[in-house]
């Protein structure tokens, strides 16, 4: 007995060719979609490259705005010290011992009109204004050459 029929031969072949397009259909799908992800994944990749170039440059323009501001703070200081060397040597012409110590006394009354608990303590001092140390039990000065008999 034979099963084959023209009729099952025509639903089996219809089958398949139905079995064949699924698995076309399927394959291209499958291929659109790869091909679709890896356009994606090229896209991003330069996307990213191009915010990396964004943040390169924006670093760069950050550090030569640091360096100039390190400049502008350096010639700052340089101005500074060159005004305050000059109201140094201008001080220096006019200073002399007798204005010091008038800037001395000057400095030691507002210490006593401050009202606050301060303490002043002197110090004898030689005509150099280098303090002057005693040995109360040799009764010599400490730190001072004594001079040769």
């Amino acid at each position: 007995m034979s099963y084959d029929t023209p009729a099952s031969t025509g639903k089996i072949a219809a089958i398949i060719g139905v079995v064949v397009a699924a698995l076309v259909l399927l394959f291209v799908a499958c291929l659109g979609i790869y091909s679709i992800t890896k356009g994606i994944g090229r896209t991003q990749a330069r996307a990213d490259a191009t915010n990396r170039v964004k943040i390169s440059t924006i670093e760069i323009q950050n550090q030569t705005q640091r360096v100039l501001i390190a400049k502008q703070q350096a010639e700052i200081r340089l101005q500074d010290a060159i005004g305050v060397r000059g109201a140094q040597d201008e001080i220096a012409k006019t200073l002399t011992p007798l204005y010091v110590q008038f800037e001395m006394v000057d400095a030691l009354k507002a210490i006593a009109a401050s009202g606050r608990n301060n303490s002043v303590v002197y110090l004898p001092s030689g005509a150099n204004g280098v303090p002057l140390v005693y040995d109360t039990a040799n009764a010599t000065k400490v730190g001072v050459p004594t001079p040769a008999p």
